[in-house]
């Protein structure tokens, strides 16, 4: 009998060590791919960024640990954030803040602030982006931690560039000096990219105030700490020197300083979403020089770059939309099988009544079975509702498929009949378009719906026999129209102008 206990008590011993070691290694491997995550992000591979952090979040969730799941749900909030899709990650955001560590976790609730501010101010909200960086502040002030520190220096930087961008330079540099105190309190080895950052923007803005000597000393500082540490990464400061010649009308010098940026980022592999305008500073530096040719070369350059910029950034945006649609799809599919189970138990519970009802009073024994077999029935009703639902949903998602296949074939095919059945299958589309602006024209119409179907503009150049300038020019009239941000999707936007709810 004894040695039977000792066994159970041994097996048990090596049940809880296994799966202790298992939760071990799970939050190992969530810890790899949250750095994996972060430095893709430093280097600017946001579609890398989206894809480890969305990894992590799917472990995470399988751990069950809420403080692991709602830094999970930051880090992608943080890369749709990066990939432009603020509303996205607004969702994300909020995600986190449903998880019950976040209540004591205050470095993240910072953080998800500073977060929020980002998409509200790239989604034209700024002064609810600004509030909440205030609010971020706040939060984290008061504690001493270098952690806390770092991100606090952050936000001041980020208060700082939001005066900045709005022309408030005296403000920004208020903010400026508060985070080069935060920053004096981390050893600068551990630092200097922030503070080299933090110098960079310092000497834009005495730029912007027309003190080119001031300007000139920041950026000289900026060089200085990064050759101290031996960083290669110099392109940010061959740019900042590009603006400060080119203030100074020494256009030869700025083109130099703006070609060495170019030579860096390619020497490191580095993808900056702000490149396609460095050729267009090259393409201007050239005509202020008088040289046409290169001139004209670098405008082409630029025009290529900032279409494949653009397509990129489209099948990033593509590839994390359609993540995102499969996870709600999944959600709704648990919260169905969830009502299974719930209607499951309620049968049952009513089974088990009926039967100990039968047990307790046998002299109504024929009443009792004709509820039973009433419940049957009614399950039986159910289901039968449930299935004709699922068969008619079926068959409404196959008319839309083949719609939306004929809509797009008559697209591709430059088909006269195109428009006439787009607006049958999208009949709320031109009464939309025409409720902001009655007086779109039906070619611009009909750009619109090439837009809304998904193709970018090479592909609405190749339909409609038109040149890509031609397409990518009447586009932008047309965001001008519509009133839309620099970093809005117009596709999406027309989606969500149909379907706010889709």
């Amino acid at each position: 009998m004894i040695s039977f206990i000792k066994k159970n008590i041994l097996l048990s011993i090596l049940l809880i060590s296994s799966l202790i070691a298992c939760q071990k290694k799970e939050f190992q491997e969530i810890d790899e791919l949250f750095k994996a995550a972060e430095k893709s992000n430093l280097a600017y591979k946001d579609l890398e960024t989206f894809k480890y952090s969305k990894k992590a979040n799917i472990l995470a969730l399988k751990t069950g640990d809420s403080k692991i799941i709602a830094e999970s749900y930051y880090k992608l909030a943080l890369s749709l954030s990066s990939l432009e899709l603020q509303k996205e990650s607004l969702t994300y955001i909020q995600k986190a803040y449903t998880q019950e560590s976040i209540e004591n976790n205050i470095l993240l609730q910072s953080k998800l602030k500073e977060l929020k501010s980002y998409d509200y101010i790239s989604l034209g909200l700024k002064s609810e982006g600004l509030q909440e960086l205030f609010e971020a502040r706040q939060i984290i002030e008061k504690r001493n931690d270098p952690e806390s520190i770092k991100l606090l220096a952050r936000i001041y930087g980020q208060i700082g560039n939001y005066y900045y961008y709005e022309n408030n330079i005296d403000s920004a540099f208020v903010y400026y000096r508060l985070k080069s105190d935060q920053l004096k309190k981390i050893p600068e080895k551990d630092i200097f990219k922030n503070k080299a950052y933090l110098y960079n923007y310092i000497a834009k803005a005495f730029l912007k105030k027309k003190n080119a000597d001031s300007s000139l000393y920041y950026i000289q500082k900026s060089f200085d700490l990064k050759q101290k540490y031996k960083d290669p990464l110099l392109f940010a400061e061959y740019i900042s020197l590009g603006d400060y010649y080119s203030e100074q009308k020494n256009y030869q010098k700025a083109l130099e300083f703006y070609l060495k940026s170019i030579q860096n980022m390619k020497e490191h592999s580095v993808l900056r979403t702000y490149s396609p305008d460095i050729y267009k500073k090259i393409s201007e530096m050239y005509h202020m020089m008088g040289k046409e040719t290169q001139y004209k070369e670098y405008e082409k350059i630029f025009s290529e770059k900032e279409s494949k910029m653009l397509t990129e950034r489209n099948k990033n945006t593509e590839y994390a939309l359609n993540i995102i649609l499969k996870d709600k799809a999944d959600e709704y599919k648990k919260a169905q099988e969830k009502n299974y189970v719930y209607i499951s138990i309620v049968i049952l519970s009513l089974l088990i009544f009926f039967f100990f009802l039968y047990k307790l009073l046998n002299k109504d024994i024929k009443l009792k079975e004709s509820l039973i077999s009433e419940a049957t029935s009614s399950l039986q009703n159910k289901e039968e509702i449930i299935t004709q639902k699922d068969h008619e949903t079926k068959q409404l998602q196959l008319k839309v498929n083949d719609s939306y296949q004929e809509v797009t074939y008559l697209a591709k095919n430059n088909d006269p009949s195109f428009y006439f059945r787009f607006q049958e299958v999208y009949p709320e589309f031109q009464k939309k378009i025409l409720e902001i602006n009655p007086n779109f024209r039906t070619t611009e119409l009909i750009l619109c719906a090439y837009t809304f179907l998904g193709f970018n503009i090479k592909d609405i150049a190749d339909y409609t026999f038109k040149s890509v300038n031609t397409v990518r020019n009447r586009k932008q009239n047309l965001r001008k129209k519509f009133n839309l941000q620099t970093e809005e999707d117009m596709g999406i936007w027309l989606r969500n102008l149909i379907d706010p709810n889709p």
